[in-house]
């Protein structure tokens, strides 16, 4: 159910996975995924079989390692959760959640803790010395001061400031930027940055891009200030960039997970963005799970997180400050102790009173969601282990328009009548060259968006 099969003639199928709520079609680039207890036991064994191949293979692995440098805005794969080293205990979430707990005291704890390392870095930074950087753009022109005259300076000027001076249309469209630097000032240290280290969700991830190239680019908030002279600025737009998508999907999870703890009072565990969307993973006991009553207060409550327009606010912290920080979290508290090394820092980021382990970056502010919806949910394990704890996952799709929302909303109900016409037909599943007329229609695969786009207007 919700898969691809091959028939004898190696012909791929599409299947239809069918919710309450929404009928989403099951096809690469699009899918929420969705496995079946049986699928959850085949996909643990083969993924053991692929960790037994990784190990034996870890020297020339351990040569890529400088290439995680800037690599981000890719997405969840099948496999949940980062790669743990080995733990001695399976079951870690205790009574860390015992009950639904709306807006639980600890979220003010985490607060204060969060404001006392605030003022550490604001310490640091003030010791920094700005300097005249300039930025080229794509085409090839050069900017160094603003509309004003003034000129552009690393540790002050941030992407949007650039944007800006081109279109404040520009700056306002943009989702996150894409940096290419000519080189770095001399008071600038990736370690001290949180930039050293890998990604706390790097083995959660698609590796579906360019390294080589990701490692002369990163993706960098619209609002966080440049550190050296660029060689080229790019400002990436959702309807056009497959980053752009995964950076606003990703915030769209933070903004999810927000409303959980507001609601429930769950443990977090990780929430990434997907192909199509994005998921929360949350600790709720023995006892509880998430139920289809609980879609409309989720949408409620990320929907007054819209309105509030709470700005994504990146903050490096030290190991020692982050297990501060998510004390009583035990899934957050083993990623710190297990992926961020001794004497290192990392990174989380805040919005409204949420905060979370995250390497970044995200869209300047929650105003950004126009449009969400839940969309599924499901039990899953931490790090996708069985003999783990078990988590209850929420999925959900978000756009930067109402419309394109809509458009979503009728292409799924057009593939369900689809498939529920198949099935009156005694066929299962439907092959993929019987797809074309509707694929090219939908554009289903990269151009699916820029036809949302174009519906919606």
């Amino acid at each position: 159910m919700g898969k691809k099969s091959k028939d004898s003639s190696n012909q791929e199928e599409i299947t239809l996975q069918k919710t309450a709520k929404f009928s989403v079609l099951e096809l690469a680039g699009i899918t929420q995924p969705f496995t079946t207890n049986d699928d959850a036991a085949a996909e643990q064994q083969q993924q053991q079989q692929q960790d037994d191949t990784n190990d034996s293979a870890s020297n020339s692995n351990n040569n890529k390692e400088s290439q995680k440098e800037g690599l981000q805005g890719r997405r969840a794969k099948a496999s949940t959760g980062p790669r743990m080293d080995d733990t001695t205990t399976n079951l870690i979430g205790g009574n860390s959640f015992e009950s639904r707990t709306p807006n639980p005291e600890w979220i003010k704890a985490r607060e204060e803790t969060y404001a006392k390392i605030a003022t550490r870095r604001q310490e640091e930074l003030a010791k920094k010395v700005p300097v005249p950087i300039k930025v080229v753009m794509p085409d090839g022109n050069v900017f160094d001061k603003t509309k004003d005259g003034v000129s552009f300076m690393a540790w002050k000027t941030s992407p949007y400031d650039v944007a800006c001076v081109i279109s404040q249309g520009l700056a306002d469209a943009a989702v996150v930027a894409r940096v290419t630097y000519e080189n770095y000032v001399e008071d600038y240290d990736l370690g001290e940055d949180g930039m050293e280290g890998e990604d706390l969700l790097a083995d959660a991830m698609e590796k579906d891009v360019d390294e080589n190239a990701a490692a002369k680019a990163v993706l960098w908030d619209l609002t966080r200030p440049l550190v050296g002279n660029v060689a080229k600025l790019e400002l990436l737009k959702f309807e056009s960039d497959a980053d752009a998508k995964t950076v606003f999907w990703h915030s769209s999870a933070h903004m999810l997970g927000e409303a959980l703890e507001h609601l429930f009072g769950c443990r977090l565990t990780i929430g990434p963005p997907l192909k199509g969307g994005f998921y929360y993973d949350s600790y709720m006991g023995t006892k509880d799970a998430f139920k289809e009553e609980d879609y409309t207060p989720v949408e409620q409550e990320v929907q007054k997180i819209a309105k509030s327009k709470q700005k994504f606010d990146r903050l490096v912290v030290t190991k020692e400050e982050a297990l501060e920080l998510f004390a009583g979290n035990p899934f957050k508290e083993q990623i710190i102790k297990t992926k961020v090394p001794d004497g290192t820092r990392t990174t989380v980021y805040k919005c409204g009173d949420l905060i979370d382990l995250c390497r970044g970056p995200h869209v300047p502010h929650t105003g950004r969601v126009k449009a969400f919806a839940a969309t599924r949910h499901s039990a899953t394990s931490w790090l996708g282990d069985t003999d783990n704890d078990s988590l209850q996952r929420i999925y959900g799709i978000s756009f930067p328009d109402k419309k394109m929302l809509k458009v979503w909303t009728e292409n799924q109900e057009l593939v369900c009548c689809l498939f529920s016409f198949c099935f009156v037909q005694g066929k299962q599943a439907i092959p993929r060259r019987g797809m074309t007329a509707m694929t090219n229609m939908c554009k289903l695969e990269s151009h699916y968006l820029s036809a949302l786009l174009c519906r919606a207007e």
